[in-house]
């Protein structure tokens, strides 16, 4: 594998990596997001990282000469496989630099490389007139639908990943296209099944062959679905289990800039949907929002705060934010 450095400064943690790829121990330790609490270590053997690796090699048919890009810390999964890949494929390697727009300067097309969202994003709003052609994978956070059809447009190839640490990154994708109701679908050895409502993975490789999610999902079959987001985040309202992340995906088409869907108790719901909005954030109607959700779904208070936390890979930091909001002012949307 050669390498070329666009970030000098990233000499040593690529060569760490590479020297521990390469050592007599059969295990790497990589640590998870922490987007649903503490982080915690996972070691995972190097025959498990290969076989995920391999898998995608040959999704892509990539193979020696390619040119990969590291637009990812070497901390976590994501960056980690992308130097496995090139180092199996034999592809060449251009490390970049770990910043909101590590593609904004650079003069050469890459064949493969992976981003997460606001990389992506920051990148489009150079108001960048040549499509990029090359292959590129978008994950760590989720999408909404205005961002995905952003990225549609100058993207060719790009792909939304599923995938958690456990996992050695990703075990499904689904193509960034004008159609943001594409399912996701399973990678070769890999199958899914549903228990009270979670994913359960069955992969020969993951100790035991299965492992339990948190996260909802809706079975097309068993290579495809749709996510609907985290169990740990579901709340009941009206008797109506609520999805946050689906109802954040909604608002995103009403509301320019972020928003977080939360429960807030109520006495006649239980609880009831909260909307937390910037403080320099227009604040949706009611005639505005009733067309997009049911009477359980639709948001009934809303709150102003100067940021919403967001985890180190750019996924909001929910336990945070619930923290945050303890005690928080709400004001009546309806």
């Amino acid at each position: 594998m050669d390498i070329v450095y666009h970030d000098l400064s990233r000499m040593h943690e690529v060569k760490t990596f590479i020297d521990e790829w390469n050592n007599s121990s059969n295990y790497l330790e990589v640590k998870t997001s922490g987007s649903t609490g503490e982080p915690k270590i996972h070691r995972l053997t190097k025959g498990f990282l290969k076989k995920s690796a391999e898998r995608t090699l040959s999704y892509f048919h990539l193979t020696s000469g390619m040119k990969a890009g590291l637009c990812l810390s070497l901390s976590t999964i994501a960056g980690k496989m992308m130097v496995v890949r090139s180092i199996l494929a034999e592809m060449e390697l251009h490390v970049l630099p770990v910043n909101h727009n590590p593609l904004k300067d650079l003069s050469i097309d890459l064949d493969f490389t992976a981003l997460v969202p606001v990389q992506a994003l920051n990148y489009l709003s150079n108001d960048i007139s040549n499509p990029i052609n090359g292959i590129v994978l978008i994950g760590g956070a989720p999408l909404n639908e205005e961002q995905f059809l952003k990225i549609s447009k100058k993207f060719r190839q790009a792909y939304q990943t599923y995938g958690m640490t456990e996992t050695a990154s990703h075990i499904a994708l689904r193509k960034i296209t004008a159609d943001f109701n594409l399912p996701y679908r399973l990678l070769d050895g890999i199958s899914i099944s549903e228990k009270e409502g979670q994913m359960v993975i069955h992969c020969k490789e993951i100790e035991g062959g299965v492992l339990h999610t948190h996260d909802c999902v809706e079975l097309l079959d068993e290579r495809t679905f749709h996510l609907l987001g985290r169990s740990d985040f579901v709340f009941v309202s009206g008797g109506i289990k609520i999805h946050p992340e689906v109802l954040e995906n909604r608002l995103s088409n009403l509301i320019q800039e972020s928003c977080l869907v939360v429960p807030v108790p109520d006495e006649t719901w239980g609880a009831t949907v909260g909307i937390v909005l910037l403080k320099n954030a227009k604040i949706p109607s009611n005639m505005a929002l009733k067309p997009h959700f049911t009477s359980s779904e639709i948001p009934r208070k809303y709150t102003l705060i100067d940021e919403i936390l967001m985890t180190v890979n750019g996924k909001v930091d929910r336990p945070k934010m619930h923290l945050k909001l303890q005690n928080h002012e709400w004001q009546a949307l309806l």
